[in-house]
């Protein structure tokens, strides 16, 4: 055997069957709270900004928890290498858990930023953990069938997370959703601290990297910024932007320094000089981006454009939930049983993906909901195959005391592109329909109307997501004069026309990226004894 895949067995123990079978139950019950709690805000948010305000900041409620579970990541995978998974799995939850419960009592849209971050935390902690445990729990010859599971689970919840949330938030109200998630996740918290194996430890010394952490968050949370503010009108100025820019970098460049030095680096860089690590990491950030641009936007979409509830346009979403699960299940069978192919598998799971999403331009009113459901069931097959041929790769190729560090990065960089895809294509969604919007307003509406109201609504378009300001707009209008009415119509058209525009826009960016990922994915390769570990459990 390689001295390289002696390495990746070297501190593996099998845990006796009952054993594994009961962790893997806690595991998958956290991913799925976590996932789920992840993307209920997609159907939440047009009533959150209904009653609270706040579209100028529409993706940062969700894009807040993706930062703070992007710093999360590396931090607690490293850490988890060296001091076990469990407990970090029990906090992780109690802080989820807490965090959800502060959102559903936000009086804000700050607030809700806010505590999201907070809940990002908890949910971080969640999730890599529970990539981690596939490989504490499984030999590399079996993990391609348990990340299977792991990526349909994680696909499952977050396709299906807008769906619950939006059947709860039409029943009762937008925050019951969050109330629910918190209330899953108290007995969560005991079954794990009960169940769950003692925490394996890795043995190193070494200290914590605090100069490291405390880097990392700084690059991270200031890049973020300055991507949402160079898309959006936010307060601040191009003196604020270029300065967040700036920051952002070079704390950038000194966390690296400072991982280079460290002797216990939270993200040590040895992992990324592993082709196959590298080309992962930057697939994979590429496509998250794609699919949060899908899960995201499809729904506000389909609900002020197709004029479908809120349960419905999250019902949109389901075919991508089938989609993912079935493409994260088959490709982990295939590359376990049938025998590791992982650039053929990747390439064709990057092409599938790119044409749902190229097809997903195509949508507008006249577009049947079969067609959509085909759309991003394409979409979700293709990404959910991507993340457990990925998943495998890394964990097979790195030596075993750096597959947490390893499975971390990589969702570290699931989470970037996640983050930036609401960032950037938030911003050039209000962007795009502020220019969009002088296009379609007619001049007979701009001549008539006072300026101020063309500008609030240019600004804040709470008419196309709450049906009674519409209404009292119409009303308004129409005590102004005989064509009043008409105006109002006319007005509300533009703004349709011009969310549609915007929309399109948005949705072209998403694929031109897929695209580049199709070409990225080519250049994988994964080490000849790498694939014949994977397959060895499908040898006769």
């Amino acid at each position: 055997m390689p001295d390289r895949v002696a390495d990746a067995y070297d501190g593996f123990t099998p845990l006796p069957g009952r054993q594994t079978a009961l962790a893997m139950v806690c595991v998958v019950a956290a991913l799925f709270l976590a996932a789920v709690s992840q993307t209920v805000i997609a159907a939440t948010m047009p009533l959150i900004v209904a009653e609270l305000g706040g579209f100028d900041r529409y993706a940062w409620a969700a894009a807040a928890y993706l930062v703070s579970a992007t710093v999360t990541f590396p931090i607690v995978g490293r850490l988890s290498d060296v001091y076990g998974r469990k407990r970090f799995l029990v906090l992780g939850l109690a802080a989820f858990a807490a965090g959800s419960a502060l959102v559903g009592l936000s009086q804000s849209m700050n607030q809700i930023i806010v505590f999201r971050a907070f809940q990002g935390i908890g949910g971080g902690m969640i999730t890599t953990c529970s990539y981690i445990a596939i490989a504490d729990l499984f030999a590399p010859e079996n993990r391609g069938k348990y990340h299977g599971i792991i990526g349909a689970v994680y696909g499952f919840a977050s396709i299906i997370g807008p769906f619950l949330g939006g059947v709860a938030a039409e029943r009762f109200t937008w925050e019951w959703p969050f109330f629910l998630i918190a209330f899953a996740g108290v007995p969560f918290i005991w079954l794990t601290a009960r169940i769950y194996p003692a925490s394996r430890q890795s043995g190193e010394t070494g200290g914590i990297d605090l100069p490291g952490m405390v880097t990392l968050a700084a690059a991270v949370v200031a890049l973020s910024l300055a991507m949402s503010m160079g898309s959006t009108d936010l307060a601040g100025g191009p003196s604020l932007l270029i300065g967040l820019l700036a920051f952002g970098l070079a704390m950038t460049a000194v966390f690296v320094y400072v991982e280079i030095r460290s002797i216990a680096p939270i993200m040590p860089m040895e992992v990324f000089t592993d082709r196959v690590v590298a080309l992962s990491v930057v697939a994979t950030l590429l496509t998250t981006f794609g699919l949060y641009g899908s899960v995201f936007f499809l729904p506000p979409f389909a609900q002020i454009v197709l004029g479908v509830s809120v349960a419905d346009s999250a019902a949109l979403l389901l075919p991508m939930l089938l989609g993912t699960v079935i493409g994260g299940i088959l490709a982990g069978q295939l590359l376990s049983r049938v025998g590791a192919r992982y650039r053929l598998q990747a390439v064709g799971n990057a092409a599938i993906m790119l044409a749902g999403t190229v097809l997903t331009i195509t949508i507008d009113t006249g577009t049947s909901r079969s067609l959509i459901g085909i759309y991003v069931a394409l979409t979700g097959f293709g990404f959910g195959g991507l993340v457990s041929t990925f998943s495998i790769a890394v964990q097979n190729t790195v030596p075993f005391r750096l597959v947490g560090a390893a499975t971390s990065a990589l969702q570290f960089y699931r989470s970037i592109g996640g983050m930036a895809g609401l960032a950037v294509l938030g911003g050039l969604l209000a962007r795009r329909f502020f220019a969009r919007f002088d296009q379609t307003v007619t001049d007979r509406v701009r001549s008539t109307l006072p300026a101020d109201l063309l500008e609030a609504l240019r600004k804040d378009p709470v008419a196309l997501v709450e049906p009674e300001t519409a209404e009292a707009l119409r009303s308004d209008l129409a005590g102004t004069g005989a064509d009043g009415a008409a105006l109002a119509d006319s007005l509300i058209e533009s703004l349709h026309a011009a969310f549609v525009l915007a929309m399109g826009d948005v949705f072209t960016v998403v694929a031109a990226l897929t695209a580049v990922a199709v070409g990225v994915v080519l250049l994988f390769r994964v080490p000849a004894h790498v694939a014949a570990r994977t397959s060895e459990s499908a040898a006769p």
